[in-house]
């Protein structure tokens, strides 16, 4: 159990933080492993296996333990203050300059005692260009992975906030903490309890250094990363809706297929699971029903979708060679 002891100070300075590269890191808690209480994330899960060689999968993967259950704390750095909306350039910065010692110390806590990954070895051999190496392999996995996902993202995030916010003005603290986890429990003598999943326990206080809470689609649970001797307090919790995020993803297609073919034609092919008309395909495809005809024009002259006609309107489907295709299989 750690508990903050919190006062007339930190309640009057709690702060909500949204933060891109805070979301980016966390996602590689599920990058290849299915967490309990994720269902909403599996097709973010199967998107970003498929794109795995538009980014470092090695290295990304390697700054998670084996257990599946760590990664280090300067991923997710504290935002400075006054600033609840850190960039994903300020986090990629904070990366970059974090101290090698630090960075190593963190790194070689991943190994749980084990021979690290070749991947991981690297980073450990340099750590004075591990903080950089790390920073531009996350850049890269945030613009595949989170990037076009993010407007769902930011808009399940601020909407949290605003709730919570809600709740504070409404309750007062008692009531934003009693909404916010379970986990997490408010004494009116002015301790903050979090039941955590690891063993970080302890009583801090927080002498005026306020509270900072962390919404984020892709928690499963209660945390509170950072050393809570040096850190201000702070807890990251599920946001409310993350569920909504499954709704507003469409799942696309493997890296392989996108290479053959073209993205745009990969995604016509991958979209027409059933027969479709032009407007409907650009709909999902949130693309122009012009983008779309012209990429049926060509997997139809290749014998890879057919189409007929259904009242006034034409229907593609993908021909046996299309479905094949998609699938992988060689005829």
């Amino acid at each position: 159990m750690l508990t903050y002891v919190l006062d007339v100070r930190d309640l009057s300075d709690v702060r909500f933080v949204l933060a891109p590269m805070n979301e980016t890191s966390l996602s590689l808690f599920h990058l290849n492993t299915t967490h309990e209480s994720s269902a909403h994330l599996n097709r973010w899960r199967s998107n970003a296996q498929a794109q795995r060689d538009r980014y470092d999968h090695r290295l990304v993967s390697a700054l998670v333990a084996p257990s599946g259950n760590a990664i280090p704390d300067f991923l997710t750095p504290m935002p400075e203050p006054g600033n609840a909306r850190p960039s994903l350039d300020d986090g990629l910065a904070a990366i970059a300059a974090t101290d090698p010692a630090l960075i190593h110390a963190q790194l070689d806590d991943l190994r749980e005692g084990d021979d690290p990954s070749p991947a991981l070895a690297r980073l450990l051999d340099d750590p004075e260009r591990a903080g950089p190496r790390i920073a531009g392999a996350l850049e890269r996995y945030h613009r595949v992975v989170i990037a076009p996902i993010w407007p769902s993202v930011n808009r399940i995030l601020e909407s949290d906030i605003t709730f919570r916010g809600r709740e504070l003005a409404i309750g007062g603290p008692t009531q934003l903490f009693a909404s916010l986890n379970p986990n997490l429990a408010w004494d009116r003598d002015g301790r903050l309890r979090l039941d955590l999943a690891y063993t970080r326990s302890g009583e801090y206080a927080s002498a005026g250094r306020g509270l900072i809470l962390i919404p984020s689609v892709f928690l499963t649970r209660l945390v509170s990363a950072h050393s809570p001797e040096t850190a201000t307090p702070h807890a990251g919790y599920p946001a409310r809706g993350s569920a909504t995020l499954m709704e507003s993803m469409r799942e696309v297609p493997p890296g392989a297929l996108r290479r053959l073919i073209g993205g745009a034609k990969a995604d016509v092919l991958h979209a027409l699971v059933e027969p479709m008309a032009v407007s409907e395909l650009a709909r999902r495809l949130e693309v122009t029903p012009s983008a779309a005809s012209q990429s049926l024009r060509v997997l139809h002259e290749n014998g890879l979708v057919d189409r007929a006609r259904s009242g006034r309107e034409v229907l593609y489907r993908r021909t046996p060679d299309g479905d094949r295709l998609v699938r992988g299989h060689r005829a």
